[in-house]
């Protein structure tokens, strides 16, 4: 995971190695034939896929994709070699144990050399721009050094003098008697200032900071979207789950090292959102709309739709659509419905029931602030209660919400004012984003799928 990346550096990285790969595959054909009329044989269009799908698994494998300058040039360019080198050496079992004959040597001869000097020139001219473009434009990240002292001075000289990184370094807290117009407060100054100014990231410099509750500062971190990275002292370490990253040479512990970090991960979910939420748009809700929206307007005053901010990714709130399910009143932003609610009206109840009031939030999926598979959005008044008193509560937001769980299908759908089942929810929710695979994905739906022809008890 780089949280100094600019939004979208990794998936032009790897839109742009596969268009190199692919042009320098055509040239070396034209090189050879004098046409690029290579699909005339058959032959070719397997070939070429699997010429791509060895670079994609390969890529893929060395973390090539996922493009990290903070790693320094040398790293970038020792993965591209190796990604290159097993790239030839996968090739060759195809050509020798497959199909080898079909294919010109002199043609794969000039594609890797094409390969090779325009895969260079782009890695080498991609990571000199990344740099010069967090340096002028790049939105920095605020960050907070806790300890105060030699390992903590020079992680600040790194933010300082390396810019392009994408941190902005805003100073220290420490408890001990040093002197420094740096040290901006107290370690218990923490709560106050993360209240003022907004803070992304927080470091902790284990050899100036004995006096700091790790622990507790984890879970601060946690209830308020805040990456936590420490510098450590390993020996005081308990087991966690933690991974390590360079900046120059200097070790970061982070925690919460998600799958969905991973750019492939999260290129996979977001195709999978795209793809179902249009085929829902397009055959469901095309003709469900009409119907509904004149069934619900014939039964009660007031919108098609209802709409309430929830809370999204990082804590970040969104307008989440349903279809109204009932009648406007006053109380929408502070009280759940719950099973039985007077305020349901009678077609309400019924959507409820079959869960067609969350259509809408496909939308929300297509546009970006929701997926299908993930945490449930909560209203904003629940957001501020259950954060102060379920531990880990905010974890849940360092994903997209969406219109379906893990937590749902186990049963914690529907009204919580027990505090015990939101913690079950917020259990289930946090194994999920910490053990996310796409097949989980593709579970959770169906289960869905059939709970709603079965019906949900607790819809209220």
């Amino acid at each position: 995971m780089a949280l100094s990346q600019s939004k979208y550096s990794n998936q032009i990285h790897l839109l742009v190695d596969f268009f190199l790969l692919n042009t320098a595959f055509f040239w070396g054909y034209f090189l050879k034939w004098g046409d690029f009329n290579l699909f005339e044989d058959n032959s070719y269009f397997g070939f070429i896929i699997y010429f791509n799908a060895i670079w994609f698994i390969t890529g893929n494998y060395l973390g090539t994709f996922t493009f990290r300058p903070q790693k320094g040039i040398e790293n970038t360019l020792s993965v591209f070699l190796k990604l290159i080198t097993f790239h030839i050496l996968m090739l060759s079992v195809y050509w020798v144990y497959l199909k080898g004959f079909y294919f010109s040597r002199l043609h794969l001869g000039y594609t890797y050399m094409i390969l090779f000097i325009t895969m260079l020139s782009w890695k080498l001219s991609f990571y000199y721009f990344l740099k010069f473009y967090r340096k002028q434009w790049f939105k920095f990240r605020n960050v907070l050094i806790v300890g105060y002292g030699d390992s903590a001075i020079e992680l600040s000289n790194f933010f300082r003098n390396y810019p392009e990184y994408g941190f902005r370094f805003l100073g220290f807290l420490s408890d001990s008697d040093k002197k420094s117009s740096d040290i901006i407060g107290k370690t218990t100054d923490l709560h106050s200032i993360v209240e003022n100014i907004r803070i992304d990231e927080i470091f902790v410099s284990v050899p100036d900071a004995i006096e700091v509750n790790i622990d507790s500062l984890i879970n601060f971190s946690d209830d308020n979207v805040i990456r936590l990275r420490i510098m450590p002292d390993l020996r005081r370490i308990t087991n966690k789950n933690y991974f390590v990253e360079l900046y120059e040479g200097i070790p970061i512990l982070s925690f919460r090292n998600l799958p969905l970090d991973d750019i492939l991960n999260r290129a996979s979910k977001r195709a999978f959102d795209i793809l179902f939420s249009s085929f829902v748009i397009v055959i469901v809700i095309s003709w469900l709309f009409p119907i509904l929206a004149l069934i619900i307007k014939i039964t009660s005053k007031g919108p098609i739709f209802f709409r309430q901010k929830r809370t999204g990714k990082d804590g970040k709130d969104f307008w989440c659509y349903k279809f109204r399910s009932m009648y406007s009143n006053s109380e929408s932003d502070n009280k759940q419905a719950k099973k039985g609610d007077s305020r349901i009206t009678p077609i309400g109840k019924f959507i409820r029931k079959t869960s067609l009031d969350e259509f809408p939030q496909f939308f929300n999926v297509w546009i970006g602030n929701m997926s299908i598979v993930g945490p449930r959005p909560h209203m904003l008044k629940h957001t501020e209660e259950y954060s102060q008193v379920i531990s880990k509560y905010m974890v849940r937001h360092f994903v997209k919400p969406g219109i379906t769980g893990l937590a749902q299908i186990k049963g914690f759908r529907g009204e919580t004012t027990d505090p015990q089942k939101m913690l079950g929810r917020v259990k289930m929710d946090i194994f999920y984003i910490e053990n996310w695979r796409f097949i989980m994905d593709l579970k959770i739906v169906f289960f869905t799928v059939i709970n709603i022809f079965r019906g949900e008890e607790n819809a209220g």
